[in-house]
């Protein structure tokens, strides 16, 4: 069905978008026209300029050779472009940085579930049929005629109206798995609720294992794109109820301190935000560390592998669970020198110590998350990167071989800048030269090489 609207209406759609854009849109319509082929703007972007809501991905299908449209636009506007041949799609940036997706209308099938799909052209309608939900199977046609035209075969503008996540086919969860944590992050995001057909064919899939022959990367995808939303918690609530946490790990639940600690998570973050804006947190890992509460390292370790997570998300995983618990505790306690504080928080990443911090705000202990907060700012902002102006190469000048005690004179000169002792570069030089020599007279390794006694550092 083609749903044509009033003349003054036909292009409101389409208005909505910034004027660049819209631009944009309207001269590759020309092109199309030129190359007698049809040009849509597809998907998500279509739902949210009904929804009135900002999105402003550029996803186009073309009836024909996409392949071919998107290289001849790309030769046009000098862009740079990325093909994906066996699903007949093309990445565009433009020299404005807009990113462009153009693919050819396709049919799909699935081999096996949870398959990649095998791809055929088809017509418009066929190329709608294959999306995941009708809010997502409408097209706004780009071509001069119609320009401005709604087509929506399946019924998507109803259903946003009447707020509901409706699948297309009874199949949909059984060929694409990834779609029943889209079913779930789409109704959550906007409000809706899945009708009654869609809700018993999730439910199904669910209780199933077929969410298992999903490969580690694609449902890694799905969960961090659930934990980008607005409210990650209402998404994770959802999955627990229809039990899908176990797909990360069968020991794995949305436990009681999980769901304490996501009470307190928004505040946390808005504080880390406020305070520390030159230090960025990926917000959907921070999310995913407090998920993790209460699970042991075995269970975290066993969920990076089957998610296959980078070393970089490994590394912040591990910070999950009890080692913030003891940082909160200790940086919201009392009789703790800078010097102590920065010990405890110079490996950890920007992720844990939000962590840390919103354990902190559990307490509800105004004096403690004061005490905590002003020292996190306090490592952040000044002894995280304190500046140190002895380093090896003077100690060896001061007549001191390498070794060991290098680094305990280096800690010795690092806690005392720290904590104010020593404030300027003349005094660090200063007290290098004294622990140096204090060292050489303990019979320490000197230039000779000999060895006795270790350095104390401690004050």
């Amino acid at each position: 069905m083609r749903e044509m609207l009033p003349r003054r209406g036909a292009e409101y759609l389409l208005r909505r978008l910034p004027r660049h854009a819209s631009l944009l849109l309207r001269d590759l319509g020309r092109m199309a026209d030129e190359q007698r082929v049809g040009l849509y703007l597809v998907g998500g972007v279509v739902r949210d300029l009904l929804l009135k809501r900002s999105n402003w991905d550029l996803d186009l299908t073309v009836e024909g050779d996409g392949i071919a449209f998107a290289r001849l636009v790309a030769s046009r506007y000098r862009a740079g472009v990325v093909l994906f041949e066996r699903f007949a799609t093309a990445r565009l940036t433009m020299s404005d940085s807009t990113k462009v997706d153009i693919a050819s209308t396709r049919r799909e099938s699935y081999a096996d579930p949870a398959a990649l799909p095998d791809v055929r052209p088809a017509r418009l309608e066929d190329d709608l049929l294959r999306r995941d939900f009708t809010i997502n199977a409408m097209a706004i046609e780009l071509n001069g005629a119609h320009w401005g035209c709604l087509h929506d075969p399946y019924g998507g503008r109803e259903d946003i109206k009447a707020k509901i996540v409706r699948v297309l086919h009874a199949k949909s969860f059984v060929d694409d798995p990834t779609r029943i944590f889209r079913a779930i992050r789409f109704a959550e995001r906007f409000g809706f609720r899945l009708d009654a057909t869609t809700h018993r064919l999730l439910k199904q899939a669910a209780e199933t294992n077929i969410v298992d022959q999903l490969s580690g990367p694609r449902l890694a995808n799905e969960i961090f794109m659930l934990l980008r939303e607005r409210y990650p918690e209402r998404a994770l609530a959802a999955l627990a109820r229809l039990q899908l946490l176990r797909f990360l790990h069968p020991r794995l639940t949305y436990s009681r301190q999980a769901r304490l600690l996501m009470t307190v998570l928004p505040r946390g973050i808005g504080w880390w935000e406020r305070q520390c804006p030159g230090n960025p947190i990926d917000r959907s890992l921070v999310w995913f560390m407090a998920l993790l509460e209460g699970a042991g390292s075995a269970t975290i370790a066993a969920i990076a592998q089957r998610l296959r997570l980078s070393s970089l998300q490994i590394r912040t995983l591990e910070w999950a669970g009890t080692t913030t618990g003891h940082a909160s505790d200790t940086i919201s306690g009392s009789n703790l020198r800078p010097s102590q504080v920065y010990r405890l928080l110079k490996d950890m990443p920007n992720e844990a110590l939000v962590l840390a911090m919103s354990k902190t705000l559990l307490s509800h202990d105004r004096v403690r998350v004061g005490r905590a907060g002003r020292r996190l700012v306090r490592f952040l902002t000044r002894d995280r990167q304190v500046p140190m102006t002895v380093d090896g190469e003077d100690l060896k000048q001061f007549g001191l071989r390498p070794g060991p005690q290098f680094k305990r004179i280096l800690d010795r000169l690092l806690t005392e800048r720290i904590d104010g002792t020593i404030k300027t570069a003349v005094e660090e030089r200063a007290l290098a030269r004294r622990l140096v020599a204090a060292t050489l007279r303990a019979g320490q390794v000197g230039a000779n090489g000999n060895r006795s006694r270790s350095f104390r550092t401690g004050r």
